[in-house]
Formats: structure tokens, sequence, C-alpha cells
């Protein structure tokens, strides 16, 4: 039989909240004071400085999903992303996207091109506006690109607006600090580059969240030469940028895709995320870039509803129920209600896809169904399926924390 609960214990402990809770608001008023800005926060009033205010689509629904693992996601805002990968891997055509997406918040971009490489024709064709909301940067200094994001920050500050605010660094490896460029081609820098990129997030990290400011950094891979243990493949810029970023996505080019007359029209680009501090890590994503149109991906969207659609119905938190058939030839969406009523059906040609997503009903029940597959809610590792060793290896740390 449990023991019966002491009276004057809940008085207690409730007596020790209120003094708890009076000494929290007393620290947070004198800090904030002493120190002349805001560092300190109610988490219970406040939004804390880590708080993502809004997401920018990256023109993928997959890697919205699986970055920010939400409906509508996308990448933060506020905070420094570094998107890496080979040559012709679809790193810019990612900025691009996010760069459109922020003009249509009302944003502005300022693009920093260190590589002398973004026809402003190009822009134009994926969408963004280059006459309005969009500052074009020319620079080969590290130092430079810094006091440009500075300066961006500066000026956000003193506008004290709420719009978005995107900054693309394309690209880290393009670049060099400005001791390299003014030195002979003999001259020793061991690390100058990294300890730059060093000292200079150290000082904007803190501050872009706060203004609404974005930093994209593309960067390439390179490989170590004579390396026997472990991946050979590294960023150029140091630990810095790594360490500072949110969210790290590194891409890999798959098949090409080619037209009737066997010309390249585009490339299948598979997305990893190699870090992520909003959601969970190592997701994936596959979809095709097509050379001046940008990201098209629904072939691989219903190949991620079928095989959702394999286990069964998927059940929507409002107990709709989401059907999807596939065929050779057509695709049969289904939605019932609670009651098991069939409220909707369409049947459809996936050649027919991207124009029926402009049907508001249409693309709601698409989207839910996408919401279902995608969004991960379940942290109950016993509900996950794993190998044998990574279940041994779980079971000998529950009972070691047991």
């Amino acid at each position: 039989m449990a023991p019966k609960k002491n009276k004057d214990d809940n008085t207690s402990t409730q007596q020790n909240n209120i003094d708890a809770n009076d000494v929290a608001k007393s620290l947070i008023s004198q800090l904030n004071k002493e120190f002349g800005t805001r560092v300190a926060y109610n988490l219970n009033n406040d939004h804390s400085p880590t708080h993502v205010k809004r997401w920018i689509s990256t023109g993928s629904k997959q890697l919205d999903y699986i970055v920010s693992n939400r409906r509508n996601g996308g990448m933060p805002e506020g905070r420094i992303i570094e998107i890496s990968g080979p040559p012709s891997s679809g790193k810019s055509h990612i900025a691009f996207h996010m760069a459109r997406t922020v003009q249509s918040l009302g944003g502005l971009v300022v693009y920093i091109d260190s590589e002398n490489a973004v026809p402003l024709e190009k822009l134009a064709e994926m969408g963004v506006n280059v006459n309005n909301r969009f500052v074009y940067c020319d620079t080969h200094c590290t130092e430079e690109v810094f006091k440009i994001a500075e300066a961006t920050i500066r000026n956000a500050a003193a506008a004290n607006s709420t719009i978005p605010i995107l900054i693309v660094w394309d690209s880290v490896a393009a670049t060099a600090p400005k001791q390299e460029l003014e030195g002979d081609y003999d001259d020793q820098q061991m690390g100058l580059q990294a300890r730059t990129i060093a000292k200079a997030l150290r000082k904007i990290t803190g501050v872009i969240a706060s203004h609404n400011v974005t930093f994209v950094c593309l960067n390439q891979i390179k490989s170590k030469v004579g390396l026997v243990f472990g991946s050979p493949d590294f960023t150029p810029g140091g630990a810095a940028i790594p360490f500072h970023a949110s969210v790290r996505i590194k891409l890999s080019a798959g098949k090409q895709v080619k037209d009737t007359s066997d010309g390249i029209i585009g490339i299948e680009v598979t997305a990893t995320v190699i870090k992520n501090k909003v959601s969970r890590p190592f997701r994936k994503a596959t979809f095709y870039i097509l050379f001046g149109f940008g990201i098209v991906e629904y072939e691989q969207l219903l190949d991620v509803l079928k095989d959702k659609a394999s286990n069964g119905p998927m059940i929507a938190s409002n107990g709709f129920e989401y059907i999807y058939e596939n065929s050779k030839s057509w695709n049969t969406l289904q939605v019932l209600d609670a009651h098991k009523k069939q409220i909707y059906e369409k049947k459809f040609q996936k050649s027919n896809l991207s124009e029926l997503m402009k049907d508001a009903e249409f693309a709601t029940y698409f989207d839910d169904m996408l919401e279902i597959a995608f969004v991960i809610k379940s942290t109950d590792y016993e509900s996950i399926t794993t190998d044998d060793d990574s279940a041994e290896a779980i079971k000998k740390l529950d009972a070691l924390c047991s």
C-alpha cells in the first residue's frame, strides 16, 4: 500500500515553487538590466532566441520535410546553413529557390558571388526578382564577405523590421583571406582561412536570429590525399562552419535526365541532412533538378506515398483515412472521414500531378498524406525497427540506465 501523502508536503512544495519563480523573475530582471540587453528569458511568456519564426522553402517538399519535420517547413530562419556537394550537384539551384521564397515573403536577398559564375538570366528563370529586393555582391576576399554580412545585419537592426533577409555565400571554397590574395604564390598561410572564418562566425552567430537573417554557405567537397581510414571527403574553410551551422546538407548527383533526343536536361540529386539542430538528422531525399527550370519531384513523392500506403490506410490525427492506390497507368486518392464515409476520390495520371496541385482541394488532401508520410512524431524507440546490432546496443543502454 502506498504511503499516504502528507498535506503539509504539498503546501511546502507549492511554497518552494512560488519562491523559485520569484527568484527566477528577479534574476531575469537583474541580468537584463546589468548587461543592457536581453540575455535572460522566461520561456513561459517569451520566445527564446532559438525559436524559429519562419521556415524558408527549398523548392523541394521532401527536403523541407526532412529538415524541419513539419508541414510548410524548410530551412530555419535566423540560422547558419551549409549546403555542400561536388560541382554541378544542385547547390546553387537550392539557394535560388530559397531566394525566391524569401522575396515572396517580402524579404531581401544578398547574394555574394565569389565564383563569378551566377548569370542574372538564370536567377530570373528561377523566379528571383533581380531588380527589386536583391543585392548582388562580387568579392573574392573572406574578410569582405563577412563585412558585407555585418553591414546587412546592422542595416536590418537599424530598420527594426521583421522582414526575412537571406545572405547567400557562393562559395566558401572560392574565397581566400586578404593576406593570401595580396601575397606571393610561395607564401605559407597555414590555417589562415579557417581562423578568419572562425573569428567572423563567432561575431555574427549570436545576432543573426534576432534580426531575421539567414546565412547560407555553399561549399565544395574535396578529398584528402593518402587517407587510409575514415572518409576522405571534407569541406574547405575549417571546422567553424560545420560547428556553427544549425543545418548541414550534403548533395550528391546521380543519374542524368535526358530528353527524347538523348540530350542531358537535368540530374538526379540525393540530399542528406548530415547535421540538424531543429529536427532529426541523417534523413535523405531524392529529386530531379531540371536545368533552367528547377526542382521536380512528383515521381519521388508518389513513390514515398506508395511505400507508406503498402502498410495500410494513412490515418490522420483527426481520424480521417487516406488511401492511395497505384497502378501502371492510374493513381487513386481516396479520403474517408472519421465515420469511414468517403468524402473525396480522385483518379489521376502521374503526368497530370503538377496541374492537379493547382486545385486547392486536391492539394490539401495530397499535402495531408505527405505530412503523415514524412513527419516523425514518435520518440519511443520500441516502435522503431532497428538492425540486430543497434537493437542489442539499445537494450544494453536501457539496462544500464535502469
